[in-house]
């Protein structure tokens, strides 16, 4: 029983480190010919938890594995980003990235598509029943045919 306990301990905790490969804290933010969501938290964020915790189970993560890049943010430490596909790339700080997409809460979510156009901007937390709605908007590319607001009226969230 102990060695049974001890191998269910063991995979569910190389599932947890394999999840949060999901979500990225490198400095270098790609499209890389896929859509991106950026997460701007802090660390004493507890909605920030949920939000990578709620990513890394199965039903969003296999939205988001092979489609989208995803980049956390530390609004609250100053450091730097190289943004964008091209070279040079944009350099850009956490503190502006910040300004520029208006954060005055945590998380703020940011989807692009992959021509980093801006798609989605989220402020706050969105539990997964909306995230899975919003993943589906964006990569399925229903927002070239559909605004935001009637898609989200058709699904019953507004």
């Amino acid at each position: 029983m102990k060695i049974l306990l001890g191998f269910l301990a063991f995979v569910f905790s190389l599932s947890l480190l394999q999840a949060e490969g999901l979500i990225s804290y490198d400095k270098k933010l790609k499209a890389n010919g896929k859509n991106v969501m950026l997460i701007l938290g802090s660390k004493n964020c507890p909605y920030c938890d949920i939000l990578k915790k709620d990513l890394n189970k199965k039903e969003l993560s296999s939205l988001i594995k092979d489609k989208m890049n995803v980049y956390y943010i530390p609004i609250d430490e100053q450091k730097n980003f190289e943004i964008g596909d091209k070279t040079p790339a944009v350099q850009t700080t956490s503190l502006s990235l910040k300004m520029q997409f208006g954060s005055r809460v945590t998380p703020t979510i940011v989807m692009f598509d992959e021509d980093w156009n801006k798609i989605i901007q989220l402020p706050g937390y969105a539990d997964p029943n909306q995230m899975r709605l919003f993943l589906n908007y964006l990569n399925n590319d229903i927002y070239k045919n559909k605004d935001l607001t009637s898609y989200l009226q058709e699904a019953g969230l507004i």
